[in-house]
């Protein structure tokens, strides 16, 4: 597509997003429809728990529709959606772990995987199991680089830390993913059952 048919098709998202932030439902629902998909993956990929992506899911949609008076169109609606989603939903999660009562165990969410991988068929346990174990930072900074194609730069914008601070989450989230692998394969653990 052309430059100048870019240009009209982020005009024509900023009329709408124009006309869902003055109430209108219909243009709120097309909004909705369009970013939806992409949302709930950002929610699934940053929560643990299922019950915790659909809650945030909801919240970060919520957000991106109160937001749409400042879309100006610079990126794509989807992008910019993306975007809005990644942070409520890093905000919903935190804030629900502030709630969350000492030692609540956290569930596995049910049905939803990291991108697949072959590597992570090899894997004694699935990779969300892995991601599940590491602290909170490593685990939100590896999911937002690898499986949401985040840059460095957008991961400390979108986390409120230096771009240092990032590579050295990256760092050792992946050293510990790897100690955690490599000892359970030594050990011989039992592979995962195909589903």
């Amino acid at each position: 597509m052309s430059a100048a048919g870019i240009g009209a098709d982020h005009g024509l998202d900023v009329a709408l997003c124009r006309r869902a932030a003055t109430g209108d439902a219909r243009a709120q629902g097309m909004v909705a429809r369009r970013v939806l998909a992409r949302v709930r993956n950002i929610a699934r990929s940053l929560a643990t728990r299922a019950a915790d992506a659909d809650d945030a899911a909801q919240y970060a949609l919520l957000e991106v529709l109160r937001s749409c008076k400042n879309f100006a169109g610079r990126a794509s609606l989807e992008a910019w959606a993306a975007r809005i989603a990644t942070r409520a939903t890093l905000r919903h999660l935190a804030r629900e772990r502030r709630h969350q009562t000492a030692g609540a165990p956290e569930a596995l969410s049910a049905g939803v995987e990291p991108p697949h991988s072959p590597l992570a068929e090899t894997l004694p346990r699935s990779l969300r199991e892995y991601l599940r174990e590491l602290p909170e930072p490593q685990r939100t900074a590896l999911v937002l680089h690898h499986a949401l194609g985040h840059t460095l730069e957008e991961i400390a914008e979108l986390t409120d830390v230096s771009r240092n601070t990032v590579k050295g989450r990256l760092r050792l989230g992946m050293a510990a993913l790897r100690k955690r692998v490599r000892r359970e394969q030594r050990l011989g653990a039992p592979q995962r059952r195909a589903p």
